[in-house]
């Protein structure tokens, strides 16, 4: 019985976590829907809650958190300098 109390706490855990998570990235996912925002109204022409839409701003979300990262490395790997 106790097994299974603590494999509820852990599953009544994960939908918590991914609130989390989403509140924690929501701003840098409205940024990558600004981007393809507004390369949507000079170029792409994409009918927006659709499947295309969907990949264009998780792929650019994708990119514009790899290079935040990128450009922090030095800082990551080695700390900011006093």
């Amino acid at each position: 019985m106790s097994s299974l109390l603590n494999w509820m706490k852990t599953l009544s855990a994960i939908p918590l976590a991914l609130c989390i998570l989403f509140v924690v990235f929501l701003p840098s996912i409205l940024f990558a829907a600004l981007i393809v925002g507004v390369f949507d109204l000079l170029f792409l022409d994409l009918i927006w809650m659709s499947w295309p839409t969907f990949w264009w701003i998780l792929g650019t979300w994708v990119v514009t958190l790899f290079i935040a990262l990128v450009s922090n490395a030095d800082k990551i790997m080695f700390g900011t300098p006093r």
